[in-house]
């Protein structure tokens, strides 16, 4: 056994092997870039062949800190980090402006969600996913406001955002997720006034081709009629399917 260096894949062609506390040093600075980088963290034994994929690695921690395996012991510590997001599937740490990584309780969770993040990739209406581990995905992070948020302080509906949840519907479709469903909390409104959609654990297990839990949402609100109202005049054939939910 040799001492213990590490690298990154992309580093290894420019033969970049450094002690564990260097490797540390160098790349704290930049906070989040274990995390980043195209799956792509090694953990590297100089003088031996064995070389452990993290991202592979079938240890699945149920700690927040345990994200690299035990083996190499090598905590990484997200105390440090805004926690922006918490239930029961896990914590939401902001690591930048732009990118938070979800640390999740279970790998049956972990795993739909991933699926779900992979398939969407080609959707404007899906976060961008930068990297994962054996129990860890870091995404885009929406700065914005979830649309239950928005509406419940509002108490208005416009036609613009009815276009969009309209749209929003035709991409889970694009996308054949069996759910074309989701919460108004899980919808969220960007700086820019776009949507996107979070937490897609049921993607692919849940079947419910027309949005019940976001039309009795909507409903609860008392924006269900003005909804429908848009939604006959953009798309009739929908206003149809949905038209039973214009009862308060």
């Amino acid at each position: 056994m040799g001492k213990p260096y590490f690298h990154y894949r992309n580093d290894y062609k420019e033969d970049y092997r450094l002690p564990k506390a260097a490797f540390f040093k160098r790349y704290d600075k930049k906070k989040y870039q274990l995390l980043s980088g195209n799956n792509n963290a090694q953990f590297v034994l100089f003088n031996s062949i064995k070389k452990i994929d993290l991202l592979n690695d079938k240890t699945f921690g149920h700690s927040a800190q345990k994200l690299i395996g035990e083996k190499e012991n090598v905590l990484m510590g997200f105390k440090k980090y805004e926690v922006v997001g918490k239930g029961k599937d896990g914590v939401i740490y902001q690591l930048t402006p732009n990118q938070c990584i979800k640390v999740f309780f279970k790998e049956e969770v972990y795993k739909k969600e991933l699926e779900a993040l992979q398939v969407g990739q080609s959707s404007s209406i899906i976060p961008r996913l930068y990297d994962y581990g054996p129990n860890y995905i870091v995404m885009e992070y929406i700065k914005g406001i979830s649309l239950a948020k928005y509406l419940k302080k509002n108490r208005h509906i416009t036609k613009s955002i009815v276009i969009q949840l309209i749209n929003l519907f035709d991409e889970l479709k694009k996308l054949n997720f069996s759910r074309r469903d989701t919460e108004l909390r899980h919808v969220l409104m960007n700086e820019q006034g776009n949507l996107k959609v979070i937490d897609l654990k049921r993607a692919f297990t849940s079947k419910r081709p027309i949005p019940i839990k976001l039309l009795t949402e909507l409903k609860e609100l008392k924006l269900s009629k003005e909804f429908l109202f848009y939604v006959k005049d953009i798309r009739p054939s929908l206003y149809q399917k949905w038209r039973s939910f214009n009862q308060e």
